[in-house]
């Protein structure tokens, strides 16, 4: 019986995955996910920047104004 297959094993295409019994998707993409949390609590170049910069938002607020008769 072959094994399950593993994040580790090779690069996966999403169209590859889809093709994974749910069990072994989920396993797969659950290793990937533990590789990434630790590549991303080690690594400041992958965290350590800011998302905008100070000219990239415009405008005062987010927020909808609500106009009140």
């Amino acid at each position: 019986m072959p094994s399950k297959p593993t994040a580790s094993d090779r690069t996966w295409k999403a169209s590859e995955l889809r093709t994974l019994p749910p069990d072994e998707r989920d396993a797969v993409l659950a290793e990937a996910a533990a590789i990434a949390e630790d590549e991303y609590r080690s690594n400041r170049m992958l965290t350590d920047f800011e998302a905008f910069g100070e000219d990239d938002l415009h405008g005062e607020s987010t927020a909808a104004r609500v106009l009140i008769n």
